[in-house]
């Protein structure tokens, strides 16, 4: 079996997304993982190759939908995986930042709950920061 080459590195994640077809359909799926060349997650049903869409962080970012089109569809019983190029080049960025305040916002929850310590969300940024940024991928923009 050929193993396919990749144009992009992937970066595993598990951010929770709403996606939204442009017919007007919504879910909310968890990104699988994201590479500079868009992003891919399990949905329900397929979604046919070249079909546009839109995702957004509920919760989060709430102003920030980045488009795509479907560039792959394969089935992963029950389930199908679904692999999105973005539109844009930037929102490639924009969804690396997003993906970081979800790791600072669960280093603050995370902190709560072992420590017992409430921190504000820039407390949270600057310690989680000073320990992960430089292990945290980049996203090579």
């Amino acid at each position: 079996m050929r193993k396919e080459k990749r144009e992009f590195v992937r970066h595993p994640t598990c951010i929770p997304i709403e996606v939204r077809l442009l017919s007007g359909s919504r879910s909310e799926v968890r990104i699988l993982d994201i590479s500079m060349g868009g992003l891919a997650f399990v949905y329900h049903w397929p979604i046919s190759v070249g079909t546009e869409i839109a995702i957004r962080v509920p919760g989060l970012a709430e102003y920030l939908e980045l488009l795509g089109r479907v560039v792959r569809c394969q089935s992963e019983s029950p389930h199908w995986m679904v692999g999105m190029a973005f539109e844009h080049r930037e929102d490639v960025f924009r969804m690396r930042m997003v993906e970081q305040i979800c790791h600072i916002e669960a280093y603050r929850q995370q902190m709560l709950r072992v420590e017992g310590r409430r921190m504000t969300s820039d407390e949270a940024s600057l310690e989680w920061l000073a320990a992960n940024a430089a292990h945290f991928p980049r996203c090579g923009l």
